[in-house]
């Protein structure tokens, strides 16, 4: 795969396509090693700081957000604790926490973690109301969240940060699970940046109907208008986390009667029973109470 920044179609920059591995590595204070995937310098006048963290044996980040912004975590690997003076949370993989405005504390490890950070750097021009929420932290493990399953395909897809969840619309985010052969519809969005993270398995995203692989680490950034769908070609599952800021967004089908469904199944991403309920419900970038 071809790790430069930025694919042409035409005369038009589109799609920002890239790995990890291509992004420099720069160490923070505490030892923590940080790429640098998403920031206002690849994607002229993005609102969103999006890094690849790696915290190595008894390795401390020092986190502080300040009154206009939010950061969205997960963990990848390895386990972790965040303490903020007040609270103490241990963190194992899967699990995502989410930090609101004022929010100051620090994640350690005394084993190795990896974890991908969104931060949303003007949170409260899309949510106002971000001002007067409490700057404690609020965490979730993904692995109890219900499961949804798509009416038209095979793919399956878990909420990864939605209103309900953390009470804002500044953004929005799933975690899409393709099995083998799953080919998503073709659409695009406005209103909102859209970009995916690839945690594993191997793919082909189409942008405006171009073929592009996909494999674990890649980053897929695209902009408002460009058509796009994925297909799991392998034989394993093909997944991603992907995310809007705002968390309000229109969703623009190629074939309306394809527009994505989806229906809870009433089981967890660890196979059992979910630890809430969702009504069935389209993707269309309304936010629903339930979800």
């Amino acid at each position: 795969m071809d790790n430069t920044s930025g694919l042409v179609f035409g005369k038009e920059k589109m799609a920002e396509l890239f790995n990890h591995d291509s992004v420099k590595v720069e160490i923070l204070p505490g030892g923590a090693k940080r790429q640098r995937l998403i920031d206002d310098t690849r994607v002229s006048g993005s609102e969103c700081i999006f890094d690849r963290l790696v915290l190595d044996s008894g390795t401390k980040l020092e986190i502080n957000v300040s009154e206009t912004e939010i950061i969205w975590a997960q963990l990848l690997k390895g386990s972790a604790a965040l303490a903020d003076g007040k609270q103490h949370s241990k963190l194992d993989q899967q699990h995502v926490f989410f930090l609101p405005p004022k929010f100051s504390g620090t994640l350690s490890t005394t084993t190795g973690a990896t974890c991908i950070f969104l931060k949303v750097c003007n949170a409260l021009k899309f949510d106002p109301d971000l001002a007067a929420t409490s700057s404690n932290a609020k965490l979730f493990d993904l692995g109890s969240e219900p499961i949804l399953e798509s009416k038209h395909d095979e793919r399956t897809r878990v909420y990864v940060a939605t209103k309900n969840l953390f009470n804002t619309t500044a953004l929005a985010g799933e975690l899409v699970i393709f099995p083998a052969g799953s080919m998503s519809a073709n659409h695009h969005h406005i209103g909102a940046e859209h970009f995916q993270f690839i945690l594993s398995g191997e793919g082909t995203v189409f942008l405006n109907e171009t073929p592009y692989p996909l494999r674990s680490g890649d980053l897929v950034y695209k902009y408002d208008g460009e058509r796009h769908y994925c297909h799991n070609h392998g034989d394993e599952e093909f997944t991603f986390v992907e995310f809007f800021v705002p968390g309000k967004w229109e969703t623009i089908w190629a074939d309306p009667e394809r527009s994505c469904t989806w229906s809870p199944t009433g089981k967890s991403l660890q196979g059992g029973t979910a630890s809430r309920k969702i009504t069935a419900h389209t993707s269309d970038g309304t936010v629903y109470d339930d979800v």
